[in-house]
């Protein structure tokens, strides 16, 4: 077969498909609602959905939803049959009979599962599978629908040929509940230079639209010629509206195909950020309207000339082992503050963090203390820390005992930086300073 009626069969392929395999973002994928991004069934793929019920005692009814895509044959809401699960019941179904579909015409779009309780307290997990008549298939992860968010996000990795084994990418995009304006632009992966025109859309909610090559005529209509190690961007231009966004990358000689779903830093999510600033509005100075202070202790008899040891500040923050973590102080009087680092624990009396080795060489790592402006630490791998659970840690922030308490009160924020994503670490309480 020569390499043209390679492309094409490839394009037929490609008219019918959606993704190729999906990466959750997290292994925590249980939910109420579940999105599965690419839903299929065509003359060339057939769809099996697998759904667990984890409850030991309680069986759950899902509703079963199949927005077909504004660039598929039946764009809309699909009527499909409720799928009823026992305790530990896993079960799974076609999408062609629990949707009523015929094929042909072909169908691709994106499923939704949810709980049909009121309220809707029954979480679950899905899965998909699509193949071909040959068995050549790929996965679709489920993802809970609070995964999605509107942050802008990137595709990495996108190619195009047109000899020898053909690559092409192909990229979707889809609205939650919400009307989403987007954007996509393609750019060099090494000289970050764009690539054709940016592609502007507006979605309704639970609507999805395909572009087929993504580098075509249609789509960015970059220049004529092969592409690799090309980025795409997917941008909300009006709000922060959850998107679905992914790319697929597939080639003509096994008509194999991979799913590049669109990564955000942080999926506008604060319990995970990489960057967080607390009492800082800037990342880089104390807020001045509003701020978190050390004050004069509350029991010394003349405030206005303080004379008691300030109550330290305790912050607490989530933090999610393995990770890396460094927090520091900023403050117009950053010499009279200093900062530790807790572990998990009561608020008041969990102990100091002590980094074990290798990661115990002070510099750099260190959790703080007396004198200390900043922490930077290593938590240990999973099972080292709360019994291998995602929990808080709290961050102490007093007032040194030999600095000038004619300063007080004292104006400061928390800068954090990690690896995983911390939360913002919220003022929890005051406790007697004992650092």
């Amino acid at each position: 077969m020569n390499s043209t009626s390679w492309l094409r069969l490839i394009v037929g392929i490609a008219a019918f498909m959606a993704v190729g395999l999906v990466h959750a973002q997290t292994t925590a994928a249980a939910g109420t609602v579940i999105v599965l991004p690419n839903a299929a069934n065509t003359t060339s793929f057939g769809n099996e959905v697998t759904v667990l019920n984890p409850s030991q005692t309680n069986s759950i009814t899902l509703d079963v939803l199949f927005y077909e895509a504004n660039s598929s044959a039946s764009p809309g809401l699909h009527t499909c049959t409720q799928l009823t699960l026992g305790p530990l019941q896993s079960l799974n179904f076609q999408l062609v009979t629990q949707c009523s579909m015929t094929t042909p015409p072909n169908h691709h779009g994106m499923l939704i599962l949810q709980d049909s309780a009121t309220p809707k307290v029954n979480v679950f997990y899905a899965h998909g599978r699509l193949q071909t008549p040959f068995a050549i298939g790929y996965s679709v992860e489920g993802f809970p629908i609070g995964n999605f968010s509107g942050g802008t996000a990137n595709v990495l990795g996108l190619k195009r040929t047109a000899t020898g084994n053909i690559y092409q990418s192909n990229c979707f995009i889809g609205a939650l509940g919400e009307t989403l304006n987007y954007k996509i632009q393609l750019f060099d992966g090494a000289a970050n230079t764009q690539i054709g025109s940016d592609i502007n859309g507006t979605l309704a909610p639970f609507q999805m639209i395909r572009y087929l090559d993504v580098f075509g005529p249609t789509a960015a209509n970059a220049p004529a010629g092969d592409y690799n190690n090309v980025r795409a961007r997917f941008t909300s231009t009006s709000g922060l509206p959850a998107m679905v966004a992914y790319c697929t990358v597939q080639e003509s000689i096994h008509f194999n195909s991979d799913f590049r779903i669109a990564r955000s830093d942080n999926a506008l999510d604060q319990r995970q950020k990489r960057l967080v600033c607390y009492a800082s509005a800037d990342c880089a100075t104390a807020d001045s309207v509003n701020p978190t202070q050390i004050v004069p202790n509350p029991a010394d008899p003349d405030p206005s000339n303080p004379t008691l040891q300030p109550l330290k500040n305790i912050h607490s923050l989530l933090i999610a082992q393995p990770d890396f973590v460094q927090c520091f102080l900023v403050s117009p009087n950053i010499n009279d503050l200093e900062i530790q680092l807790r572990g998990p624990g009561d608020p008041f009396s969990s102990p100091v963090f002590v980094p074990t080795a290798p990661y115990n060489a002070n510099p750099p790592y260190t959790a703080g203390g007396n004198n200390a402006l900043s922490f930077y630490i290593f938590t240990g791998y999973r099972n080292a820390v709360n019994n291998g659970t995602v929990t808080r840690w709290f961050i102490d922030v007093s007032f040194r005992e030999a600095a000038n308490k004619a300063d007080l009160p004292v104006n400061y924020g928390i800068i954090c930086n990690s690896g995983n994503g911390v939360s913002v670490p919220w003022f929890r309480a005051n406790a007697a300073d004992d650092f």
